[in-house]
């Protein structure tokens, strides 16, 4: 696996090898996921009026669920979460970004939460419009493959706004350091991420089923290359090794 196909591109303290702080990394992933959302809410958008040229139908499933089928019995996706591998913003090509993280370099994962802007068969309001204002929570659990233990547990907050964005960028540190020890075996890590809103009588909860590969794969003799895209019900993992 090697160099993403739309991913960020590296800094010129980057290329150079200069080291990069926690701030300027997370300024980053910031800018780099904002944009990612808004060209996912443009997809949205754009298939949602291609449907709205066709019938009044909601949103397909194509984003996994939980999806409600009553009372008309049309699928309708109203509240999903998807994630994307890590990104690193420091380290030099062919492992900017990479599931193959050096101990003690910065990583993110970034998770994004999804609300149907459409309203679906026999919904009065969309989720966009039920959930603006309402509190979520956000958890990644990580199991350490290699040790056979599990990974602190990480959890963000916030407050839709009103409506609910399409797509809600979430940043998570992922614990590169310190890392294996010095001449162990590299961590396997697995990542999971779900997300819970508590309304009274109608809570929204899900867990990320697919995931953004951000990393190219060249392949190897007999098996062909795989390009940066989504996974579809396929963990999410990545290697930290001690450099």
């Amino acid at each position: 696996m090697t160099a993403v196909a739309e991913g960020p591109a590296a800094p010129e303290q980057v290329a150079a090898g200069a080291p990069m702080s926690i701030e300027e990394a997370r300024d980053m992933a910031t800018r780099w996921a904002n944009e990612q959302a808004a060209r996912l809410t443009e997809r949205v958008q754009n298939h949602l009026a291609h449907k709205n040229g066709q019938s009044n139908g909601g949103l397909a499933p194509r984003l996994g669920g939980p999806v409600t089928y009553d009372p008309s019995g049309n699928p309708y996706v109203a509240f999903d979460v998807t994630a994307t591998s890590p990104v690193q913003f420091i380290g030099q090509p062919p492992y900017l970004p990479s599931k193959i993280i050096a101990a003690g370099n910065f990583a993110f994962l970034v998770a994004y939460i999804f609300t149907n802007p459409s309203t679906g068969p026999g919904w009065a309001l969309s989720s966009s419009v039920q959930l603006g204002g309402m509190p979520w929570r956000m958890t990644l659990d990580q199991a350490n493959l290699t040790t056979g233990s599990n990974m602190p547990t990480q959890q963000q907050n916030g407050i839709f706004p009103g409506p609910a964005p399409v797509f809600t960028p979430v940043f998570f540190l992922l614990p590169t350091t310190p890392g294996p020890a010095a001449g162990a075996d590299p961590w396997l890590i697995e990542a999971n991420v779900t997300v819970y809103v508590d309304i009274p009588a109608k809570p929204y909860a899900a867990f990320a089923t697919k995931f953004i590969d951000l990393d190219n794969d060249p392949g190897v003799p007999f098996f062909p290359p795989v390009t940066a895209g989504w996974r579809y019900e396929l963990p999410n993992r990545y290697l930290i090794y001690n450099s």
